[in-house]
Parts: C-alpha cells; sequence; structure tokens
C-alpha cells in the first residue's frame, strides 16, 4: 500500500512515529506498505519507492528531510500522482468551509484513493457529499480520530450494533473541557488558571474558544449524528453553551450533592452541547482529559 500524508503538523508528525515504532506490526498485515509521499503548506516530498521513515520520523520539517523536498510544490500535485493508494489527511480544521482538506479529500475520492482523515472541518461542511462520493469511487472514506480520541466509536457502532437503531447520544466529547472542570472540581483551581495550565500543557485547540465555548463538541456532535444516526445536522443548528460561565461556586455545590458539571453532547430530538449536571457514578462521568460516549438504542439502554 503506497500511503501519502498530507499537513506535517503534531499529528503528521506523531503519525509517522507512530507508523516507525510499529512498521514490524504493519508490515505483518501489509508487506508492502509504504510512504511514498508528504505535504505541507510550502511544499511536498516524494519518491516512488517509498520514504526512509526513520528520516522522515526525525524531522519536524519536511524541507530537513533532503534535497528531494519540492519547495512551491502543491498538495494537489502530489495527490495527482498514479500510485497513491491511501491518503491520510491531516491539515488543520476549518469549519467555515472546510479548507483546505476538503478540497484534498474531494480529490483524492474522485481519484479513487481511499482517505482517513482526522480533520473535522471537511466533514461537518460537507459529509453526506464527501460520503456519496466514497461511495461512487468505491473508496473507503474513514474518520475515527475526528470524535472521541482514542475511542473507537464509529468501528464499534458499525461492527457491533448493526441490528441496532440508535435513539440517542450523549458524551464527553472535547477533552480540554473536562480537564479544565475536572480541575475545578478536584483541586479548587479557578477556570482561568485551569484554562492556563490546558494550554501550557498543549491540550487545547490553537484558539481556547472553541474548547470552552463548546465548537469543537458541536463538530463532534454533527459528524455522530450524520455517520451513525443517519441525519442531515447542521452545525449552525447545534443548541451551543459553552463553560466560560462556570464558577468554582457552581462546581462546589454540585459536588455536595453528588453530582459534577461536565460539558456534555447530546443528540436526540434536540442536537446540544452545553454544561449538565451528572451523577458522580455514572459511567460518563469521567476526569482530566479523557472522552467518554453513551448510546441508547431500541434494543439497548
Amino acid at each position: 500500500m503506497n500511503v501519502i500524508i498530507i499537513g506535517f503538523g503534531f499529528i503528521g508528525r506523531e503519525l509517522v512515529r507512530t507508523f516507525h515504532e510499529k512498521i514490524d506490526k504493519i508490515r505483518r498485515l501489509d508487506r508492502e506498505f509504504r510512504i511514498v509521499g508528504a505535504s505541507d503548506s510550502r511544499g511536498y516530498l516524494y519518491h516512488e519507492d517509498g520514504l526512509s521513515l526513520e528520516k522522515l520520523s526525525s524531522v519536524e520539517r519536511l524541507s530537513d528531510y533532503s534535497t528531494e523536498y519540492c519547495e512551491g510544490g502543491s498538495t494537489e500535485e502530489l495527490i495527482e500522482k498514479d500510485n497513491i493508494d491511501l491518503m491520510v489527511e491531516a491539515t488543520p480544521t476549518n469549519i467555515k468551509d472546510g479548507e483546505p482538506g476538503l478540497t484534498f479529500i474531494k480529490t483524492a475520492l474522485s481519484k479513487g484513493v481511499h482517505v482517513v482523515t482526522s480533520n473535522k472541518g471537511p466533514l461537518v461542511v460537507a459529509f453526506r457529499e464527501l460520503t456519496n462520493l466514497a461511495e461512487k469511487n468505491d473508496c473507503h472514506l474513514l474518520y475515527e480520530g475526528t470524535v472521541a480520541g482514542a475511542v473507537p466509536i464509529f468501528s464499534l457502532v458499525r461492527e457491533c450494533l448493526q441490528g441496532d437503531k440508535i435513539r440517542r447520544i450523549t458524551g464527553i466529547l472535547n477533552g480540554t473541557t473536562n480537564y479544565i472542570l475536572s480541575r475545578m472540581y478536584f483541586e479548587g483551581t479557578s477556570f482561568e488558571l485551569a484554562l492556563k495550565e490546558a494550554q501550557e500543557r498543549g491540550i487545547t485547540e490553537r484558539d481556547p474558544s472553541y474548547d470552552v465555548d463548546g465548537i469543537d463538541a458541536a463538530c463532534k456532535v454533527v459528524i455522530l449524528a450524520n455517520a451513525l444516526m443517519n441525519r442531515n445536522v447542521k452545525f449552525e443548528e447545534v443548541e451551543r453553551t459553552g463553560i466560560r460561565r462556570i464558577t468554582q461556586e457552581a462546581i462546589s455545590l454540585a459536588k455536595k450533592s453528588n453530582f459534577a458539571i461536565k460539558l456534555i453532547g447530546t443528540i436526540d430530538r434536540r442536537i446540544e452541547v452545553a454544561p449538565k449536571l451528572v451523577p458522580i457514578n455514572h459511567p460518563l462521568c469521567v476526569h482530566g482529559t479523557l472522552n467518554a460516549i453513551h448510546i441508547e438504542t431500541d434494543l439497548a439502554r
């Protein structure tokens, strides 16, 4: 399998390092696995026989790899190469129009190239268009990393709940806000200090308002609703309230009653992201940066 990676920021670099660490396991699944190209905002690398994973995993910028770096070359040029089987799309999220990731994904799918993306933007903006394009061209479009971190929610539902009709989904979908609320709950930390700590730990979005105002969680609610419940939800339809107004007094009052305040995404008749009181013994009452999702179906609650 010939793979290209679009976007060489944190996610792209960590993916390459993971491939390098686990290459023996990967090769047991696919002996021909290789990364033949990678691009960033300034250019791209490409070698039809594969790039060195050891070397690629050691650089912070693609231009440091070798003189093979095509300065000024476009990502579209890389995607148009003839021998690409899979594109990993890891460019920054843009929920306004999904670009540039949306165009990259559409180009790849139109060529019959499978796509794996960690980018919420294209799915929020054009979920149905992209899934239809993938089906038309007999491609896989996979996006497990867009929602709930390491929780394989889409694979779980598709593999284990095919006979169920999902009635309701609720969940903690943003690790940053859960970290902030957990610090306020356990340590009595102020919202401002907890947010600063989260930024220092590098767990916030580039613009932390995406986290604390519920924008990131709302994007994930849209993707879950459309992917798992066959809805056609738009971002603007999500009723959204963030956590900026959560005070230490509110946290303390909830704690005295054996509740915790959590930012919860809800999909049923309403599509909502808002702070909710969660019993401390409820499965959704996880802490730190953890995510959790609760699914109710026609057969199980």
